[in-house]
């Protein structure tokens, strides 16, 4: 395996920075001394231009595809190839926001803060690589992806939060915090929730597990039956890694049953037993 040295990217550092400071509760954890320390370094900047235009623009993994979806280029950002990423903010909101994250990243001279963090970033990467990323076996996901399209990127600055992200319909990017032990559920998100889709839109009865699940009050991030299938499919797979890895099915089973509180995926039994008809 190649020798990773910094899996902390910059252009999420930056974005996650401004969505702390605009006040969006999934970037306000402050469980490491390095989320404190962020805090404590770029409080002063909260009534920054681009910090009051986060305040109105959805957060969660939109901010990690707006991310993926930019290079820096002569110290200023740009979007890759000229792509504006499909996200909910729409084309215009997109193009602003760019356009106050350059300013802000000049304003506050985050390239020295983000530089002079370098070891700490090498340190987080090489605990990372060593206690779960180094040991996924790849080529199980060649069945459903092509393992060489699958790229992570690690942050210190959101621990717990965990996304994923599609670029061009090809490239699938994941962003994991804390341990790491969700890398594998969301590499799954890259053709699970293609096929996810799929079923509820033509399977009434697996729509209606999907439906039940929600609840907007404890589970507000799958807000909707359609995301709630993406979740469904998603687990299915990532408990079909474990138990093809050595792991316990009904231990992998009762583990989402109880995802952040009793019963949260109260289906999720059934929706294994549909990809095991699949995998036939």
């Amino acid at each position: 395996m190649k020798v990773i040295k910094n899996m902390v990217d910059e252009r999420f550092e930056l974005a996650a920075l401004i969505f702390r400071l605009a006040g969006h509760y999934e970037y306000n954890f402050t469980r490491n001394d390095y989320q404190n320390e962020v805090v404590e370094t770029f409080e002063k900047f909260v009534n920054h231009e681009v910090v009051e235009y986060a305040k109105d623009l959805f957060g969660y993994s939109d901010v990690f595809l707006f991310s993926v979806c930019i290079e820096k280029k002569d110290d200023k950002f740009i979007f890759t190839e000229e792509t504006i990423p499909f996200i909910s903010w729409g084309e215009k909101k997109v193009k602003n926001f760019i356009t106050l994250l350059n300013d802000f990243y000049v304003d506050i001279n985050y390239v020295e803060f983000y530089n002079s963090h370098q070891s700490y970033f090498e340190e987080v990467t090489k605990k990372f690589v060593d206690d779960g990323y180094g040991a996924i076996n790849f080529e199980w996901f060649g069945k459903y992806v092509d393992p060489s399209n699958l790229r992570c990127i690690f942050s210190p600055s959101i621990e717990p939060c965990n996304y994923a992200a599609v670029v061009n319909d090809t490239i699938f990017y994941c962003l994991v915090s804390g341990d790491g032990s969700a890398l594998v559920h969301e590499y799954c998100h890259s053709f699970a929730t293609p096929l996810a889709h799929k079923w509820y839109k033509q399977n009434p009865e697996f729509a209606n597990w999907c439906d039940d699940s929600v609840n907007m009050e404890k589970m507000e991030f799958y807000g909707d039956g359609r995301t709630m299938a993406g979740e469904y499919v998603t687990r299915a797979y990532d408990i079909l890694y474990k138990v093809q890895h050595g792991g316990i099915l009904e231990e992998a089973l009762a583990q989402e049953r109880n995802h952040q509180f009793v019963n949260s995926f109260p289906h999720i039994e059934k929706v294994y037993n549909m990809i095991l008809e699949l995998e036939k």
